[in-house]
This record gives C-alpha cells, sequence and structure tokens, in this order.
C-alpha cells in the first residue's frame, strides 16, 4: 500500500509529541494510517506525528528534555510521598511511647 505523505515530511512515533510541538510553534499532526469500521461508523487509526523533515531533530531533542523533566517531576513526587510515610510512621511511634509512658506497659495499641 502506497504512503501518502506531503514531500519532504517525516512520520515520529513518539507519545504527547504534539504538546512539545505547540510548544515551540512547530506545526505537527496526528498521521492517519487507516480506517477501522466497527458500530456501523469509521473511526480514523493514528500511529505517530508527521513533521517537517527540518524540525525532526529539533523536536526529537525537546521531547528528549521534556521526558527528562517529567521523569524528574515524578521522582520528587515520589520522594515526597516517601518523606511524607516516613514523617507518619514516626509520629505514630512518638505516640505510642508516650501513651505507654502515660499509662504503663498495660496499654496495648495495635499490632507493632
Amino acid at each position: 500500500m502506497p504512503r501518502m505523505m506531503p514531500i519532504g515530511c517525516v512520520q515520529m512515533h513518539l507519545p504527547n509529541l504534539q504538546r512539545v510541538a505547540r510548544k515551540l510553534g512547530i506545526d505537527c499532526v496526528q498521521a492517519i494510517t487507516g480506517f477501522d469500521f466497527h458500530n456501523g461508523y469509521s473511526h480514523p487509526v493514528t500511529d505517530g506525528y508527521i513533521v517537517c523533515e527540518e524540525y525532526k531533530d529539533v523536536l526529537l531533542t525537546a521531547w528528549e528534555n521534556e521526558q527528562a523533566l517529567i521523569e524528574k517531576k515524578e521522582k520528587e513526587k515520589r520522594e515526597k510521598r516517601a518523606l511524607g510515610n516516613w514523617k507518619l510512621l514516626v509520629k505514630g511511634l512518638l505516640i505510642r511511647e508516650r501513651l505507654k509512658l502515660r499509662y504503663g506497659a498495660k496499654v496495648s495499641v495495635g499490632p507493632l
């Protein structure tokens, strides 16, 4: 099946490439590779994005930087959550110790 792509354009298979291209002001459209027929309607099947060849390297670099930034934010979010969990654990242990000192060893607070 012949590919119908504009001259001077390439197809890139990167997720969220359109968002990066919009930030840079570069034209980028979804590549419709066919149509799927079900439920009595036809639905377009998309596979990647079409961009001008001259912007391919710029977009690839910007996309890699964006992915690195997203990864860094996710790592910081996980670390913040882990730190919060540790704080909660320490506070719970301090409260448990305070209760032990105040009411003696008779009080059993949980399976810890």
